[in-house]
């Protein structure tokens, strides 16, 4: 056997091996920075901006009608934390809970609900527009009382 040879069967395992803990770190970060965008289009009452950036396509009408109700009763956020977060890079899912904290007037009582996500990773698809790759919420939105 070459010494060439010999290198190329070292070194590609290595190579390729590095090249998916790359690509499932980087997935990682971005379902990070997803959740976090996801938290602050909520908190500044962007709701609208966060249904077609970041909801899967099975939950958006949800969302909508959530949106709607959100700014018809004139709801204000006044605080979003991410209580936990488990990204999955490699399976392709992640899990995140979160608490929003807000009010409506006249009734300045500050009200808390927590919302329990899941998140999956979407590979692009050229013959869908509408499937584009990044991190989409699965889980239907919370429900402001």
């Amino acid at each position: 056997m070459s010494i060439k040879l010999a290198a190329v069967v070292v070194v590609l395992p290595l190579l390729l091996s590095s090249c998916a803990s790359y690509r499932n770190y980087s997935r990682g970060e971005e379902c990070e920075k997803s959740i976090k965008d996801y938290s602050k289009m909520v908190r500044w009452g962007e709701l609208e901006t966060a249904v077609l950036s970041v909801v899967d396509k099975g939950q958006r009408e949800a969302y909508a009608v959530t949106a709607e109700s959100v700014r018809r009763r004139g709801l204000t956020m006044v605080d979003v934390r991410i209580l936990a977060q488990q990204c999955r890079g490699e399976q392709g899912s992640a899990e995140a809970t979160l608490e929003f904290d807000y009010f409506a007037m006249p009734d300045n009582r500050l009200k808390t609900v927590t919302d329990r996500q899941r998140w999956i990773y979407r590979e692009e698809q050229p013959n869908d527009p509408d499937k584009v790759s990044g991190w989409k919420l699965t889980t239907p939105p919370p429900i402001f009382k």
